[in-house]
């Protein structure tokens, strides 16, 4: 389960609530907890954090930002900005680490495996950046393996708990809104995953993979149409359209369980969609980021239990002090990971445990 934030590492060209929605298909949906504890999983030195993955184990990865900062050129006329640094983190047991950098100034983790490997991206010390993959402390630049060195921009989006890495790569920085282009990582080799033949496809973007090898993302045509596709077995299936949505830039989310289901949501369309049983479902205003193996959905500050949606901050202490946001993702536990505001600051990464 895996999201990209959209951040300043991006523009620098290093990185930057209805009711009676249908259930998702499949397996039965666990019952909706009656209510959560919230941990603040604090930060790596200046107070914000933004968790985007959550292993089974309730290992949490995402960014974070540090006290240090550093300057570069912005705006017009010229000027010095200053900025945070901001990294990859591995939370766990309480502690936060920090995952470091590829050499340059920030990183990002977007998804974590149940060995607590992390999926994410960094800048490199020559200026771009590059997928990445730490286990531990160790940072492979999945951008310097071929094909994806010939490029100078690439992310990876998902892992699985066999270490396979799914992303995307570009020729460069304007080259995501077209000609963005899939990949796994697999025992240490770089594929380039096949685009449909049923249409031109103008870019595509590999987001999720679970532990059956299944390979979730979408592909846009030259109008801007946007279709979900799978891989599997070195085969790319056309799912079905989810409509317009502008430039696959423009995809916020896509998350995929070990039962094939796919949520997404984008930011020019007004609902999510929910794939299951080879349905394309309309959510009706819903914008979920994650579903677990449960078929429970989460997104913005809701969650979705069997077509049963509530308000997460109806479900948190009520003098907790946090307002729950952004719900990133969720374990089969029913663990979930999310932005939250508190006293002190806007942007604090919390999880929530059932209780």
């Amino acid at each position: 389960m895996t999201w990209l934030r959209t951040s300043r590492l991006v523009p620098l060209a290093v990185l930057a609530l209805a009711a009676g929605l249908p259930a998702a298909a499949g397996g039965p949906a666990a019952a909706a907890a009656k209510s959560y504890t919230i941990t603040d999983l604090g930060s790596l030195g200046y107070p914000e954090t933004f968790p985007s993955g959550i292993n089974a184990s309730g290992q949490v990865t995402g960014l974070s930002y540090l006290s240090k900062t550093f300057t570069y050129p912005c705006g017009y006329p010229v000027r010095t900005c200053t900025a945070h640094l901001s990294h990859a983190f591995l939370y766990g047991n309480g502690t936060m680490t920090d995952l470091g950098t590829l050499g340059g100034h920030d990183s990002q983790g977007n998804a974590v495996n149940l060995s607590g490997q992390v999926a994410g991206a960094s800048n490199t010390n020559k200026g771009g950046t590059d997928a990445a993959l730490w286990t531990g402390k160790k940072a492979t630049d999945l951008g310097a393996l071929g094909p994806l060195a010939a490029g100078s921009y690439s992310i990876a989006y998902g892992i699985n708990d066999s270490g396979q890495v799914v992303g995307f790569s570009a020729a460069g920085i304007t080259a995501i809104n077209d000609g963005s282009h899939p990949f796994l990582y697999s025992n240490g080799t770089i594929t380039s995953l096949p685009e449909p033949g049923n249409f031109a496809a103008a870019a595509c973007q590999a987001r999720a993979i679970n532990n059956n090898g299944q390979i979730a993302g979408t592909c846009t045509d030259t109008n801007g149409n946007g279709y979900l596709v799978m891989w599997q077995n070195g085969t790319v299936t056309d799912l079905g359209t989810i409509g317009n949505i502008g430039t696959i830039s423009d995809l916020e989310a896509l998350s995929m369980n070990n039962n094939g289901q796919i949520v997404g949501w984008t930011a020019v369309s007004t609902t999510g969609f929910l794939y299951s049983n080879g349905t394309i479902t309309d959510l009706s205003g819903f914008f979920p980021n994650a579903i677990n193996d449960n078929g429970v959905m989460v997104g913005g500050s809701s969650i979705d239990t069997g077509g049963t949606v509530q308000d997460l901050n109806s479900l948190i202490p009520a003098k907790s002090g946090y307002q729950i946001s952004y719900a990133t993702a969720i374990n089969d536990n029913g663990q979930i990971v999310a932005d939250a505001s508190d006293a002190t600051t806007s942007e604090a990464g919390v999880l929530l445990n059932p209780s």
